[in-house]
């Protein structure tokens, strides 16, 4: 079996269409007319014509007055269609095929499927002066295997409005081959020449007759310099490939009237009349010719429409995560004022509930060992007044009104980047996510709107509008009550600064954990060293995200790298009580509020993430995911099935 016939590439074909047609739609992509003509071709040229009695479709065209109606009535052997001198007299469509195709069942069908419409007999002769459907015509005088279709004028109208070239387009994308008539005025308009061609090479490259309707008096060599001339305007230098014969109909008014059909001779000496010349044509053969043409075709735009997916999937990729980083940023931006010293008074709590009985002996008589009493009178005084300022933050004090502002600036930034027409991002080649994203940008390059400007050492800006798949959703998040959204912020505000039941039992674990790492050494620096003051010194800790030291207090740095893609990010804990600590009980102390800070950061960080993607960034990054992995799948189909079918194509030459 002939391997383009085979189940498995038919199979291959119709996979190929539906993910074609499905990633048009998703992804919105630009060159969806271009994809609309190539599966119209494929749903008309391909896959309903592997039947092996479907007759060959040979169309004839022209321009107005041509006398293409006529030329049907001479190869059909009845007047059916009616002629005339007047332009543009025909309106619909009219196929006549043998009558022994009755008897066939799905030939008529498969006809006519490309146009959209069930077979319609044609009952009288007028109805193909008025709008409509195409018809069907049953006769005797044609070959079994041959169907003839008349198609409409193409270029009857004016300044460019063609009333019946949809309709021609249509009829003459179905056909195998063509018979194009033309005459001594018309037989050089580009116009006409420039449709027909990309009729006959749009999808598949197809064979014509050429008919010149002409004067007696022109000479054979002239009637053939014309023709080439239409030939060179159809084919350009493949020509001679594709032309079938030329053939010449000489002027006659009694076949313009209608008493009389058109004689039709070849210009060529030798050439077989044109009914000889289509009894000689076999038509499995001239469809093979042009079914391996068309999957050649089928291949080629397949692959650049894959390409275009590819492209229009990375655009998606970048845009989404861009958007993500910003959505980080504003996160961070959220926790500018995040008050820390409720979870370090917890930890704390914890972790002098699990003291040894000997340490909270010692705690509790007051004796302290290393630890100058001035220094607890500072602590103690300090810790007084941070008393009266958590008091105010309780209450919706100044930490509470910096923390609302910072939360709804960095709301307003996610939102203002999600509802922009584009993306602008500046990024540090330090920054965790700058090598992606810049690659993909540089694979994008000119492409899709996307672009990269450096802005300085290290530093540069990219550019990344928005996917057309996420117009939609944009639209929806661009008419929401921005007010409304961020009343709801600044209502879950109390909950970002309480302490919740997970956090609760992360301490208890850091506190088991941090214990169960302490060696013998550390045990006796708790006892008879500055530890034993530390903890409960952090009581009144202050927690600055921004750098920069905290006012009055001397800071220890806590890294929290890599913290939900957050790099380089710092935690200054101000513990004035510890001033004159050592190095090491200052290294002991960092180890120990590292964890603190982290878990607290996760919790809270976790929280405000989640209140942005449900109430800004959510419906954006949701859909983009869900176009994304849709579209994934269908891209593999497509890889999947233009290799079955170049496979099919290769064991086929």
């Amino acid at each position: 079996m002939d391997p383009l016939y085979a189940e498995d590439t038919i199979d291959a074909v119709q996979t190929l269409r539906g993910a074609v047609s499905a990633l048009a739609d998703l992804m919105a992509l630009d060159s969806r007319p271009a994809i609309e003509g190539w599966l119209q071709a494929v749903d008309t040229r391909l896959l309903p014509r592997l039947m092996p009695e479907f007759p060959l479709v040979a169309a004839i065209c022209g321009g107005g007055s041509s006398g293409k109606s006529t030329l049907f009535n001479t190869l059909s052997g009845e007047m059916i269609s009616p002629t005339g001198g007047r332009a543009g007299i025909n309106r619909r469509i009219l196929i006549s095929i043998n009558a022994s195709h009755r008897e066939i069942p799905g030939i008529a069908t498969a006809l006519f499927e490309p146009f959209g419409c069930p077979p319609q007999e044609l009952a009288q002769m007028d109805q193909l002066t008025t709008l409509g459907d195409p018809l069907l015509h049953y006769g005797t005088a044609l070959p079994a295997d041959l169907a003839l279709v008349d198609t409409p004028d193409f270029d009857t109208g004016s300044a460019g409005n063609y009333q019946n070239r949809a309709m021609a387009e249509r009829s003459l994308r179905v056909a195998d081959v063509l018979f194009y008539i033309f005459t001594n005025a018309n037989y050089n308009n580009r116009d006409n020449t420039d449709f027909i061609a990309r009729m006959l090479t749009a999808v598949g490259t197809r064979k014509c007759f050429l008919v010149y309707r002409t004067d007696p008096g022109f000479t054979d060599g002239e009637v053939i310099d014309h023709a080439d001339t239409v030939a060179r305007n159809l084919y350009g230098g493949r020509a001679g490939q594709h032309v079938l014969g030329v053939y010449r109909a000489e002027e006659d008014n009694r076949v313009a009237a209608g008493q009389r059909p058109m004689t039709i001779v070849p210009v060529e000496a030798g050439r077989p009349g044109l009914m000889d010349a289509l009894a000689l044509i076999d038509p499995r053969k001239v469809r093979r010719e042009l079914h391996l043409s068309i999957f050649g075709d089928v291949i080629q735009q397949g692959r650049r429409f894959l390409d275009q997916a590819l492209e229009s999937s990375d655009h998606l990729a970048l845009y989404l995560e861009s958007l993500r980083v910003v959505r980080r940023r504003s996160v961070q931006d959220a926790l500018g004022h995040l008050p820390m010293d409720a979870v370090l008074r917890r930890f704390s709590d914890i972790w002098r509930d699990a003291d040894p009985s000997h340490v909270k002996i010692m705690r509790n008589t007051g004796r302290v060992i290393e630890t100058p009493v001035r220094l607890l009178m500072r602590a103690a005084k300090w810790v007084g007044r941070s008393k009266a300022s958590r008091s105010k933050v309780l209450d919706g004090g100044e930490t509470a009104a910096a923390m609302e502002a910072d939360l709804v600036r960095a709301a307003n930034r996610l939102r203002q980047a999600a509802v922009d027409p584009a993306i602008n991002l500046q990024l540090s080649q330090n920054d965790p996510a700058a090598g992606l994203l810049r690659d993909a940008a540089r694979r994008l390059a000119g492409k899709s709107g996307v672009s990269e400007q450096q802005t300085g050492t290290g530093m540069f800006r990219l550019h990344v509008p928005l996917h057309p798949a996420l117009a939609e959703a944009q639209a929806a998040l661009c008419n929401q009550n921005w007010t409304a959204v961020i009343e709801e912020i600044l209502g879950r505000q109390e909950t970002l600064l309480s302490l919740t039941s997970r956090l609760e039992v992360e301490l208890q674990r850091l506190a088991r954990e941090r214990r169960s790492h302490m060696t013998t050494v550390d045990q006796i620096r708790q006892t008879f060293s500055a530890m034993l003051n530390i903890i409960p010194a952090t009581a009144a800790v202050t927690y600055v995200l921004h750098t920069g030291d905290p006012v009055g207090a001397v800071g220890i740095k806590v890294k929290l790298a890599g913290l939900f893609g957050l790099n380089d990010l710092y935690a200054l804990v101000a513990i004035p009580a510890t001033a004159g600590m050592k190095k090491a009980d200052r290294k002991q102390l960092e180890s120990l509020l590292g964890p603190v800070a982290q878990a607290w950061l996760t919790h809270k960080l976790t929280a405000i993430e989640a209140l942005f993607e449900e109430k800004i960034s959510g419906s954006l990054l949701h859909q983009g995911r869900k176009v994304a992995e849709d579209a994934a799948g269908r891209i593999a189909s497509m890889t999947k099935s233009l290799a079955r079918c170049g496979h099919a194509m290769e064991k086929r030459r």
